[in-house]
């Protein structure tokens, strides 16, 4: 994100004027009783301070404080400066390997046009990064979440255009759970190659652990399913035996007892999870084949 103090203004004075309009409606309707007008301002001005006030809180604001954060030195590891000979160079590197799988390599960086004189900074933080005042978060639990980290050698390519760190990041999309990948790609000149290393050593082994170990319930499927599918019928007898002497004792017109209670109530408790657990896992794994056949798919096809 660029200028997010400025984001942050016209979006903190977005929610004050819903806010205001709120007032307004509510003040109308006081005085004048409710009518049409009155309540087209109070839900504008409702949707507006909501609105504002979510995305503000949500994504401005922490844009705004961690990049003022690594912009004063928190948390950063390096930093390097792109000379502009070079930043033309991977503009042209980056249209073209955009262009050759639109679907994961599209670039999360928007480049300027033109080209700054003075070429363009750099700065990498421990979770986060700084491109041209391109404010980017670099985090592996967060939206959008970084999946990998890649290092793009361009010595082969005619012309010499700085090599590149590549992070390869997940943002949700849709609303049964779809994922849109796109690749924040920036350079490094020859000069400094140390400083783009010490950026890729930062990130590559936490990513490679955390693929390396998977999802608790992925690490091992069969067992997961065993695990659950146990759980699930130890719940499921439990909670039919609490309802039948539940049920039993009713029809006889006694009182059920704590044990038939609890073995329901225990029962249920124990067998939905696990339900739910076994579930997801056979939804991921599905979904990571589909996943990968796509792609598979997709770089056949070019």
């Amino acid at each position: 994100m660029r200028n997010p103090r400025r984001k942050a203004i016209i979006f903190a004075t977005l929610a004050l004027s819903g806010a205001a309009l709120l007032w307004f409606g509510v003040q109308r309707e006081n005085t004048a009783g409710r009518d049409d007008i009155s309540d087209v301002m109070s839900a504008v001005g409702f949707a507006t301070l909501v609105c504002s006030t979510l995305y503000l809180l949500l994504r401005v604001l922490p844009t705004a404080l961690g990049r003022a954060r690594l912009q004063a030195g928190v948390g950063r590891i390096t930093q390097w400066q792109v000379s502009a000979a070079d930043w033309d160079k991977f503009r042209a590197l980056d249209a073209e390997r955009a262009g050759t799988d639109p679907m994961f390599l599209a670039n999360d960086l928007w480049i300027r046009r033109q080209t700054p004189p003075e070429g363009v900074e750099i700065t990498v933080g421990k979770k986060a990064l700084i491109v041209d005042g391109s404010y980017h978060p670099l985090r592996m639990n967060g939206i959008p979440e970084l999946r990998s980290i890649g290092w793009l050698d361009n010595a082969p390519r005619p012309g010499r255009p700085p090599d590149c760190l590549e992070f390869l990041l997940a943002y949700p999309a849709g609303r049964y759970g779809g994922v849109r990948y796109t690749c924040l790609r920036v350079p490094v000149p020859e000069a400094a190659r140390a400083q783009g290393l010490s950026a890729y050593r930062h990130f590559a082994p936490a990513l490679e652990k955390r693929r390396a170990k998977g999802a608790i319930a992925l690490r091992n499927p069969r067992r997961t399913y065993q695990i659950t599918a146990a759980l699930f019928g130890v719940g499921l007898v439990a909670a039919v035996a609490g309802a039948v002497m539940i049920a039993i004792a009713r029809s006889q017109g006694e009182y059920a007892g704590m044990i038939a209670g609890f073995l329901t109530l225990g029962g249920t408790f124990v067998a939905i999870p696990s339900a739910l657990v076994g579930g997801m896992t056979f939804l991921l794994r599905w979904k990571e084949g589909k996943e990968s056949q796509r792609r598979a798919n997709h770089r056949t096809r070019k």
